[in-house]
């Protein structure tokens, strides 16, 4: 036997998980599992992506252009509102290098099913530490991120069924949005409360032994570990206007998306259904929260089809429409341009 299964055996994980040829494995798996995902999602989808394809001779590609133009704004849109949160620790973290994290992190989050949030989030978090930003003002940032982005998303359903004559559903999303916001305001509040942290610090040290217990990590001692990290994120300091600032950006994200559905629809050539584009860019968008497939292949099309046909607008239109809307989305074109310039980069440092 050798010394990796003998370790392995003795229940020292760490070993296992730093075998080579176990890591290429699971690799393997996790690339092998995203293309057959994407593929079964395609071949279910080929009647109707051939249907809807004919949409392409005939697109207006100054809708085309806005479309791609609006995605790009909430890309943007979405690495502000980090830089808004992240200013507060004041990290030397570049527009640049925070729309390349971001991208790379919605990419991991639309590629990988299910576990795909928690390792666009850990991708990120390793980004910008390792671009000098402290450990615990990213981990808090990160978080009031999240909901402030969840947040905004149910500002624009609510204001979609408000348009369609829905004020239940609105209500429903409000409540909850406010209850996730009012949520993180009290943890924030607790960590700068001296006594708060004193009644966390507890909670925090049982995690961090558990996981010392199990996968080893981290090596430092749990009770000095707890008390630092709290303090840490005690000393972080969020402001209104820091608030206000990255829920407007927020809004600017989910909008332009939106908008970037409406320009799809208008470049196949179909009237917008402006007063339910809100209510059809929702399902869409809690579609691929929920998927299990790769970028939401297979679930994602069918709702937007499904919402589309349900505004009045012809199925083979909606095919089209969501066709375009989706090669938007998937950024290719970006990803194009971006790889060239990575490429041009690399090049120049090589000469």
């Amino acid at each position: 036997m050798s010394k990796v299964a003998v370790r392995c055996a003795t229940g020292d994980l760490r070993a296992f998980f730093r075998w080579p040829a176990v890591a290429r494995a699971v690799r393997r798996t996790a690339i092998g599992a995203i293309f057959g995902g994407c593929a079964v999602a395609l071949y279910a989808e080929w009647p109707t992506i051939v249907q809807g394809a004919s949409v392409f001779r005939h697109a207006a590609l100054l809708c085309v252009a806005a479309g791609i133009g609006a995605e790009c704004v909430s890309m943007v849109a979405f690495a502000l509102l980090q830089r808004q949160l992240l200013d507060v620790g004041n990290p030397r973290l570049t527009l640049g290098a925070l729309l390349g994290t971001s991208y790379v992190g919605n990419a991991i989050t639309a590629a990988v099913p299910i576990a795909g949030s928690g390792l666009a989030l850990a991708y990120t978090q390793r980004q910008f530490r390792a671009r000098g930003a402290d450990p615990a003002t990213v981990s808090l940032a990160l978080v009031v991120a999240g909901v402030i982005s969840a947040v905004a998303f149910a500002t624009f359903v609510a204001v979609g069924a408000i348009v369609t004559g829905n004020p239940a559903a609105a209500i429903v999303g409000v409540i909850t949005s406010a209850v996730s916001a009012a949520a993180v305001t009290a943890f924030v509040i607790i960590l700068r409360l001296p006594r708060g942290r004193a009644r966390l610090q507890p909670l925090i040290t049982a995690a961090l032994r558990l996981s010392q217990r199990t996968v080893r990590r981290p090596s430092s001692d749990a009770a000095h570990l707890s008390a630092t990290v709290l303090q840490r994120l005690g000393s972080v300091r969020l402001t209104t206007t820091a608030i206000t600032l990255a829920f407007a950006w927020a809004l600017v994200n989910w909008g332009a998306d939106a908008l970037c559905l409406a320009a799809a629809i208008a470049a196949a050539r179909v009237a917008v259904p402006w007063s339910r584009l809100l209510i059809v860019w929702s399902a869409g968008s809690a579609a691929e929260s929920f998927s299990p497939t790769p970028f939401g292949l297979g679930l994602v099309d069918v709702a937007l089809i499904a919402a589309l046909h349900g505004a009045g607008v012809h199925v083979s239109d909606a095919v089209g429409a969501v066709l375009l809307y989706r090669v938007i989305t998937f950024k290719i074109i970006i990803t194009l341009i971006w790889s060239l310039r990575v490429a041009r980069r690399r090049r120049t440092l090589l000469e």
